[in-house]
């Protein structure tokens, strides 16, 4: 008894509604490795965030700094105008005090001249002026 024996089994790839064109095999022929970079390099980036959010404290910590830096040197600034001010202050006060220690010392040095030259010259009182008033050159020079 020779049976043969014909199965009829078909071993090639099996295809699922195939194209009917190549415009149409290479436009499903899809990049997935080109979509996931695409879609990866629109999300969210944890590393992103943290960087930029390091980028933004440095920033106000620089702009805070900057201010700081300003306001001391403004404030030293006024220090130094206040105490130049100050030392004016105390030279004009002390040129104003030896002005009015010079013209106290010329009037009276000038009155003592004044009646001493007009009792010496027999009471001419053009004598008595001209001795007030080198009295009262003296008085400035040396008062």
């Amino acid at each position: 008894m020779a049976t043969s024996f014909s199965t009829g089994l078909n071993l090639s790839p099996i295809t699922f509604n195939e194209p009917s064109s190549n415009a149409a095999r290479y436009g499903n022929a899809v990049d997935l490795g080109k979509i996931w970079k695409t879609n990866r390099g629109q999300s969210f980036s944890p590393s992103d965030f943290i960087a930029q959010d390091i980028a933004n404290k440095s920033a106000v910590e620089t702009a805070a700094s900057n201010a700081d830096a300003y306001a001391m040197g403004k404030s030293l600034g006024s220090i130094g105008l206040v105490s130049a001010a100050e030392k004016e202050a105390k030279q004009l006060k002390a040129d104003a005090k030896d002005a009015a220690s010079k013209s106290m010392w010329g009037s009276a040095l000038g009155a003592v001249a004044g009646i001493g030259g007009t009792i010496l010259s027999g009471g001419n009182p053009m004598v008595g002026a001209l001795a007030s008033k080198g009295g009262q050159m003296l008085g400035g020079l040396f008062g």
